[in-house]
């Protein structure tokens, strides 16, 4: 977190530090961000890893790989309670579940609402 100067400051000393501030503020940022870039110019030119240690063993996989090969490392007889994210199970959508139930009816139900805000 920065802290930025303060226009209406009454100190003299403080305002004769605001004016550095001000001259010295783009040399500091164009130093910060040679920085960076140089930072991230050596990270990628080593080809290592940001991190060598993988205490909790995270790992990237590639979306095209097989459910076969990422779910190879579990343990027998372990059962997923619930479906895998990528895999959307549609409903089924049958004939009665189309119909409108009467007291569903939109009408019905704003007639319903109008009642309540009535009172």
């Amino acid at each position: 977190m920065e802290m930025l100067p303060n226009p209406q400051c009454s100190n003299s000393a403080c305002q004769d530090r605001q004016r550095e501030y001000i001259r010295m503020k783009p040399a500091k940022d164009a130093a910060a961000k040679a920085r960076l870039e140089a930072e991230a110019e050596a990270a990628f030119a080593s080809n290592l890893p940001v991190h060598d240690d993988n205490e909790w063993n995270i790992s990237v996989v590639d979306d095209d790989r097989s459910e076969a090969t990422i779910g190879s490392t579990s343990s027998d007889g372990l059962v997923r309670e619930f479906p895998d994210a990528n895999v959307l199970e549609k409903p089924v959508l049958s004939e009665e579940s189309s119909v409108v139930h009467p007291i569903f009816d939109l009408d019905n139900l704003r007639k319903q609402l109008e009642a309540l805000n009535a009172d």
